[in-house]
């Protein structure tokens, strides 16, 4: 599975999903993505079969996208002011019990929770 790190989100995030033995790409350091529009984004990770992280709430809009397009969609719900490190430890925490399939539909990430529903 490939997982698409928007680019509203630390780089360093894509280490949890690697340490699980998935690939990892980020918008950040895709020339073709940096600085483009969403449509750009989702559109890329429909192509690629993508999963979207992102804190951008317009991506689980289904008037906005057409969201059974996407391989899944998991938005990450923090406040601003979380250091990195917790950040990605509560992530980490919250999805580890996760399978792949989990991980094909929205899944919504909280500080202590984690919601999912099919798209």
């Amino acid at each position: 599975m490939l997982f698409l790190i928007d680019e509203n989100l630390p780089n360093s995030l894509g280490e949890i999903f690697r340490n699980r033995g998935y690939s990892v790409e980020n918008v950040r350091k895709l020339k073709q993505l940096q600085g483009q529009a969403d449509e750009v984004v989702f559109d890329y990770a429909v192509k690629n079969q993508a999963i979207i992280v992102t804190k951008d709430l317009g991506f689980g809009n289904p008037l906005r996208f057409e969201l059974s397009k996407l391989n899944g969609l998991m938005i990450v719900r923090f406040p601003n002011d979380i250091s990195m490190n917790v950040l990605k430890n509560e992530i980490a925490r919250l999805i580890e019990d996760l399978k792949d399939e989990d991980f094909r539909q929205l899944v919504i990430v909280e500080p202590g929770s984690i919601r999912s529903r099919k798209i």
